[in-house]
């Protein structure tokens, strides 16, 4: 009887620890993901991939299967693995600038100078708080700098 006990401790110490392991590992991965299990990252990226045109395919390796874009050409992330840095200057890169790129909360840098990307800068950009460094110079845009932009206060080259 007192085995028994002991066996039965163990295995619901053991089944505890393993819960707990479970639910840390859970709630340790960085990436945020949707209620289908896709990161919202991933999905903001190829919205903004798919309203592009590629010529030089620097966007191939963007996967709308992946999990973590923190691999793809042109992107950097943190060490949480969240996306810091969308850098494509210089890639012949036409089309729109997707607003998805409001869903990249986590970024401070965009670089897209010197393509040929059209239309109005999308005003989803100013969601992004952390935003430090936007340069969409040398691009065919229209329109206005979108004054939602004013709410990104850590803002430092324009």
């Amino acid at each position: 009887m007192v085995q028994r006990r002991r066996e039965v401790r163990e295995s619901y110490a053991l089944s505890c620890s393993s819960l707990f392991f479970f639910i840390a590992l859970l709630y340790s991965s960085s990436a945020e993901l949707t209620d289908k299990g896709v990161n919202y990252e991933v999905l903001a990226l190829i919205g903004i991939k798919s309203s592009l045109i590629d010529p030089h395919g620097v966007l191939m390796n963007w996967d709308d299967t992946a999990v973590d874009p923190c691999s793809w050409n042109m992107i950097s992330c943190s060490a949480d693995g969240f996306v810091l840095s969308l850098g494509a200057p210089s890639q012949d890169l036409s089309g729109t600038l997707s607003s998805s790129i409001g869903n990249l909360t986590y970024l401070q840098t965009v670089l897209l100078q010197n393509n040929y990307i059209t239309g109005h800068i999308p005003p989803e950009i100013g969601k992004l708080m952390k935003l430090k460094t936007l340069d969409l110079s040398t691009n065919n845009f229209t329109g206005q700098i979108p004054s939602t932009l004013s709410a990104s206060t850590n803002l430092q080259y324009l």
